[in-house]
């Protein structure tokens, strides 16, 4: 894999392009939010990729989820600086899934629902990673992360490593 970034992928959004003022960063990531996946929906294996439309305030669910994490601390969703910039991100990595750039893998695990298959797209180079699960009629959008542990990322290598040499369904892609 190259140390270059791919040419689909967009600049950062950052805090500072706006002097600091988070009500209008926030304002300016939603408005990406709802242009990517509100006015339009991103394919995924030739599948729409929905999100959780429930309010979360007064935004949905998906977008609080990829813009803050929870502080280990007070247990309460902060915003994540490294999220935010990369929320341009998530629709380019969900629609260039077939980049050799991106890591794809299927990965079963417990959800609080049962068991589920879920699909990681991990822009490695970047430590981004965007995790969908298969619906009835597409893809649910899980989350996306900035993977800032070196440890998670060695994980998630291995993971799609295992995933990868293991050639499951008889190709490297879900």
């Amino acid at each position: 894999m190259s140390d270059k970034l791919p040419p689909w992928i967009g600049p950062l959004i950052t805090l500072k392009e706006f002097s600091g003022d988070s009500e209008k960063y926030i304002a300016r990531l939603f408005e990406v939010f709802k242009k990517d996946f509100i006015n339009s929906r991103p394919r995924f294996n030739g599948k729409p990729v929905l999100y959780d439309k429930t309010l979360d305030g007064d935004k949905p669910k998906t977008f609080v989820h990829i813009t803050t994490e929870t502080d280990t601390e007070t247990k309460q969703r902060i915003l994540s600086m490294r999220r935010c910039e990369r929320v341009g991100w998530i629709r380019l990595i969900i629609e260039h899934s077939d980049d050799p750039a991106i890591l794809v893998w299927q990965k079963r695990q417990a959800t609080s629902e049962g068991q589920a298959d879920r699909t990681y797209l991990f822009l490695e180079k970047e430590d981004f990673l965007v995790i969908l699960q298969e619906i009835k009629y597409g893809y649910f959008m899980i989350t996306a992360i900035y993977v800032d542990n070196p440890n998670q990322k060695r994980k998630h290598v291995k993971t799609y490593e295992i995933y990868k040499n293991s050639n499951l369904k008889g190709k490297n892609r879900p």
